[in-house]
């Protein structure tokens, strides 16, 4: 495994992960680097991002259901198209003529028209994939989900049943890939 991925494998082991939770029952963290919730994420707009640039997810955190939204960078809609508009240049002249003139909307339209490929607009990330998990873990309280900024460790800690369990993850950008820990205390 290269430096970076066993640099966060072993935060994720240590004190300072290992205890995020107590951590912040004490309140015992940076709040400007620490994302923190008594619940878990209701919806996508609730669940926390780890990622590295290429590879991604969202995690939602429930303790008897952990969903992650998958993404890769290469996962786009439509194929592969060309932005270059043949010839688009020589339509440069007109355009800047008509800006030094004030037709702003006259030059946008002809820029538009010569030199934007197609498609127009930019094409949308898609989310690759939905990882379910299912765990029996009801009730669960005790409940903590974070985001650590610093080390970009996600994490989802809970007791049911008498049992503690914790979840962890992050994406390395060394080793290109998410990894997921699962623990419990017994």
């Amino acid at each position: 495994m290269k430096g970076y991925t066993i640099w966060l494998l072993a935060l994720a082991m240590n004190g300072r992960a290992q205890d995020m939770p107590a951590r912040i029952d004490k309140r015992d963290f940076d709040p400007a680097t620490l994302l923190w919730y008594e619940h878990p994420a209701s919806g996508w707009d609730e669940a926390l991002p780890v990622g590295n640039g290429r590879i991604g997810g969202m995690i939602f955190g429930g303790p008897e259901e952990e969903h992650i939204q998958l993404n890769e960078d290469t996962y786009w809609t439509g194929g592969p198209y060309s932005t270059v508009v043949t010839g688009g240049y020589k339509q440069l002249p007109e355009i800047r003529k008509l800006v030094f003139e004030g037709k702003y909307l006259e030059a946008h339209n002809l820029f538009g028209r010569s030199l934007m490929g197609y498609p127009v607009e930019q094409q949308k990330y898609q989310s690759l994939a939905d990882l379910y998990l299912h765990f029996a873990a009801s009730p669960a309280g005790h409940y903590k989900r974070w985001l650590d900024l610093q080390t970009g460790v996600s994490g989802v800690e809970y007791v049911s049943g008498g049992i503690r369990y914790r979840r962890e993850v992050f994406v390395s950008a060394a080793d290109q890939v998410l990894v997921m820990r699962i623990t419990a205390d017994r």
